[in-house]
């Protein structure tokens, strides 16, 4: 079958038979583009900043604790745990003890007291601990909350990794 784009013959994925750019695989796709365009690009960018450069910046930014250190605080009346991973993460491994649910996507608005889904949690004069799997993540986090204003703030260093290495429960 032959689409829209000359000398691209795709069968349509669904077997209907009427075919169309809806059913062209996306390889296939970007191939034929590719082949078209040569090394031109549709939307050149330029990346100015790595994911890891971000990342590195975070954690020399953000005062850190180790997860010796953090294990004595599970259960502190000082201490406010926050997990930063996603439900999907937090349902296979398992949370600390204790630890407020906020992902990395909706940490911004559980903070802000004037935000539909605000978490009160956020809202206490307590030393907040964040982690995510590894660090990074958490890292990024602490600083978007501590640009809002809340304070103090620790990343977890080695997040969960670090916690059970380190003998830290999960539930």
């Amino acid at each position: 079958m032959t689409g829209g784009l000359p000398g691209l013959h795709v069968r349509p994925a669904c077997g209907c038979g009427a075919g169309g750019t809806a059913d062209w695989p996306m390889n296939v796709v970007l191939n034929w583009i590719q082949t078209r365009l040569g090394s031109r690009t549709l939307m050149p960018q330029t990346i100015r900043k790595s994911a890891k450069g971000i990342v590195r910046a975070a954690l020399d930014a953000t005062p850190a604790m180790s997860a010796e250190q953090a294990l004595g605080l599970v259960g502190s009346s000082h201490h406010v745990f926050v997990d930063l991973r996603d439900g999907t993460e937090q349902v296979k491994t398992g949370m600390i003890p204790g630890a407020v649910s906020s992902s990395r996507g909706m940490l911004e608005f559980h903070i802000d007291p004037e935000s539909p889904v605000h978490k009160p949690e956020f809202n206490q004069d307590k030393t907040y601990v964040f982690y995510c799997a590894s660090g990074g993540r958490s890292a990024l986090a602490a600083q978007a909350a501590m640009d809002m204003g809340l304070s103090p703030v620790v990343n977890l260093t080695g997040g969960v990794g670090a916690w059970k290495k380190a003998g830290g429960t999960l539930e």
